[in-house]
C-alpha cells in the first residue's frame, strides 16, 4: 500500500479522487442497532522516480458489516502498482474481527518486483552511496490476537501466533563504489512465533486516547528455510486528546535481530510507519530504536492534518545502540477520510530527514 522514494518527484491523486470514488454511507434502513454502512473506497496513484520511471496504480478498500451492533468492521485492502520499467507490486491485506471482536488479526499476501537501495550496515549510511538491487518477493504473513479465556480487567490483554513465510530473490546491479555486496543466497525465510498485547485504544485507525503495548517474537528456522535467526520487537504507544479536535500520539519501537540474519531483515526503520521519508532500512543493524511524537487534527469535510517529529538509530548491541547518535526527521502531512465511521484516513507525509533531505510517504491509516 505504499512506496517511499529517494530523489523523487511524487504526485499522488488521492485528495480529490478519494472523495469522488469513496462510496457514500448507505442511508437505507439496516439491521436493528447498526449504523449506516459504507462498503468500499478506492484511490488512484501516480508518481515518478529515477529508479522506477512512471508509477501508476490503484488501491481498493472493501468494508464488511460487523457481526454485531457497535462492532468493528473487517476490511480488505488491495493495491496494484506498476511502473514503466516493468516493476510491479500486488498487495492483499485482510484485517479481520470475529466472535464479537474477541479474535482479531491481520494477514498479508504480497508479490513485489521492485528496485531498492542498500547503504551498508550501521548507523551512519551515506545517502549518496547506495548499491541498487532488484528484488522479487513472494510473502505471506499473519498475526492473530485473542482474549479468549480472559475477562474483566484482563480482557484488554491479548495473545496469539505470528507467521512470516517469504521467498526473496535479490540481484544487485553493477556498481563502481566501495560498498561490499551482502550475501543473497538466503532466499527462503520461514518464521513462526508468538505475540502479546495490551490495548486500551478507543479506535485502531485513529486513536484519540488509550495505550497500546505489543511484544512480537519470531524464530526463523534453517531446517525449513535457508537461514536461521530470530527477531524480537517491543512496540509502545500512547494517545491523548488535547483540544480543538486535536490529539497527540507518542510511540517507542525497539527491535532486535540475532543469528544468520539476511541484510534486508535486520533491525531498522521501514520508512513508512516508523521514521517516515527514508528508504526501507536506510540505516540498519542488529538492534534499532525509534521514537515518535505526532499531533493530529481533524480539519473539515474529510480532511485532517498532522505535524510530527521522529528520531531513530541502530547498533550492534544494546550499549552500542545507546551510544549511537540520533537520526532526526520533522514533517507534516495531509489526510483524507476514506471511511469516516471507521476513522480510516489516507495520508501523505513530507519529512525533512536529518535536516538535509526531503522524503515523501503515502499510506493508508496512521503511521503508528
Amino acid at each position: 500500500m505504499e512506496k517511499t522514494n529517494r530523489l523523487v518527484a511524487f504526485l499522488v491523486l488521492w485528495i480529490c479522487a478519494g472523495a469522488l470514488w469513496a462510496e457514500p454511507a448507505d442511508t437505507s434502513a439496516t439491521e436493528a442497532g447498526t449504523d449506516h454502512f459504507q462498503r468500499f473506497s478506492s484511490l488512484p496513484i501516480l508518481g515518478y522516480s529515477e529508479e522506477t520511471g512512471l508509477e501508476y496504480g490503484a488501491m481498493l478498500l472493501l468494508f464488511f458489516k460487523p457481526d454485531h451492533a457497535g462492532g468493528k468492521s473487517t476490511t480488505l485492502d488491495f493495491a496494484a502498482i506498476g511502473t514503466t520499467k516493468k516493476q510491479l507490486e500486488l498487495l492483499l491485506v485482510p484485517r479481520y474481527y470475529f466472535l464479537h471482536d474477541r479474535i482479531t488479526g491481520e494477514a498479508g499476501f504480497t508479490y513485489d518486483n521492485w528496485t531498492s537501495y542498500y547503504y551498508g550496515t550501521g548507523n551512519d549510511p551515506d545517502p549518496d552511496d547506495g548499491r541498487m538491487f532488484d528484488r522479487i518477493t513472494f510473502k505471506v504473513t499473519n498475526t492473530t490476537l485473542t482474549n479468549l479465556g480472559l475477562s474483566g480487567i484482563w480482557s484488554k490483554f491479548m495473545y496469539g501466533p505470528a507467521i512470516h513465510l517469504e521467498y526473496s530473490d535479490i540481484t544487485f546491479r553493477s556498481y563502481d563504489g566501495t560498498l561490499a555486496e551482502p550475501a543473497t543466497d538466503d532466499k527462503l525465510r520461514t518464521g513462526f512465533g508468538y505475540q502479546l498485547a495490551y490495548d486500551t485504544r478507543d479506535n485502531k485507525n485513529w486513536a484519540r486516547h488509550g495505550f497500546y503495548a505489543h511484544w512480537n517474537h519470531l524464530v526463523f528456522s534453517d531446517l525449513l528455510g535457508d537461514c536461521g535467526f530470530s527477531k524480537q520487537e517491543l512496540d509502545l504507544r500512547g494517545y491523548t486528546f488535547l483540544f480543538w479536535k486535536t490529539s497527540m500520539a507518542v510511540g517507542a519501537l525497539w527491535q532486535r535481530a540475532s543469528g544468520d540474519v539476511p541484510f534486508d531483515m535486520l533491525a531498522g526503520p521501514d520508512g513508512i510507519k516508523r521514521f517516515r521519508g527514508v528508504e526501507d532500512h536506510y540505516f540498519r543493524g542488529n538492534q534499532a530504536l525509534i521514537l515518535q511524537t505526532e499531533l493530529r487534527k481533524v480539519l473539515f469535510w474529510r480532511l485532517g492534518g498532522t505535524i510530527f517529529f521522529e528520531g531513530g538509530k541502530t547498533g550492534d548491541y544494546f550499549s552500542d545502540l545507546m551510544r549511537e547518535k540520533w537520526h532526526q526527521a520533522v514533517g507534516f502531512g495531509g489526510e483524507l477520510g476514506l471511511n469516516m465511521k471507521e476513522s480510516l484516513y489516507a495520508r501523505g507525509d513530507i519529512s525533512w530527514v536529518d535536516y538535509k533531505q526531503l522524503g515523501l510517504t503515502v499510506y493508508i491509516r496512521q503511521a503508528f
